[in-house]
């Protein structure tokens, strides 16, 4: 019997756990500084922040000043997280829990807001994540998440989703635009903000950071190559002749408010 998602997400996350604190993709970028940006914690606020991976989103809404729980599955990356952490944030302004984003160990309304940054395609369930989401949060908090995003014709999401769990056999299914508006609608939810992003990957180095071996890689290089015309205008690849294929993931950020 194959391994659930969530045996998969932790035996991958596991094994990869420094290479996702050192990655650049989830350290940095536009995607960070923006959910920080519109989320705005403030000093005094309570916050979690679910599948925490490398603690990065945690890390900038500790230095806010606002006490933070950084939550994941994984315990390894637990461990990796809390490393990174503890040396730039004041001690005691962030805690750590291994906890499952759709059975969040909490009370109703006891955050001011709650994050998830490039995560919820591991999910089983994003419906009841996004359920769980605001019921920890209070009324009039935020929830931010920034996840990838799908193309909205099934077909051409079917290939991408595809190509990603090549990569990495915990990838559940990234959602289009319109369905995420429905879970954070159908959550209780009052959307606030939407934007979306593209950001750039050199094949190589983003397979490996999974562990991909030589053969994955030319299996996703080929998946590239071949891609049907709507999904390679979602991806974007460049396929040099000699040098790494590059393509772009397509990301969005979205905001909710819990109604008072």
């Amino acid at each position: 019997m194959p391994d659930d998602p969530k045996t998969l997400t932790q035996r991958q996350f596991g094994t990869h756990a420094e290479g996702y604190v050192s990655s650049r993709t989830h350290a940095e970028g536009e995607t960070l500084i923006r959910l920080i940006e519109m989320v705005d914690p403030q000093p005094g606020w309570r916050a979690l922040d679910i599948a925490t991976g490398g603690g990065h989103t945690a890390l900038a809404i500790a230095r806010r000043g606002t006490w933070t729980v950084a939550g994941d599955l994984t315990e390894p990356m637990l461990h990796a997280a809390r490393k990174h952490i503890t040396a730039q944030a004041p001690s005691g302004r962030v805690v750590y829990m291994r906890l499952d984003a759709e059975q969040l160990p909490f009370a109703s309304n006891t955050f001011d807001a709650v994050t998830c940054r490039i995560a919820p395609h591991h999910f089983p369930d994003v419906a009841a994540f996004v359920r769980e989401t605001a019921r920890v949060v209070r009324p009039g908090g935020v929830v931010g998440i920034v996840d990838q995003l799908s193309p909205p014709d099934p077909k051409t999401a079917k290939y991408v989703n595809a190509f990603e769990r090549l990569r990495d056999p915990s990838h559940v299914w990234a959602y289009n635009q319109v369905e995420w508006e429905g879970f954070l609608v159908g959550a209780g939810l009052e959307v606030l903000h939407v934007e979306t992003f593209l950001t750039e990957h050199a094949l190589t180095p983003w397979a490996e950071r999974m562990g991909c071996d030589t053969a994955t890689i030319t299996r996703l290089r080929a998946l590239l190559v071949q891609a049907p015309e709507p999904a390679a205008e979602w991806m974007r690849p460049i396929i040099p002749g000699t040098a790494d294929a590059v393509f772009v993931i397509r990301q969005f950020l979205m905001v909710g408010r819990k109604r008072p």
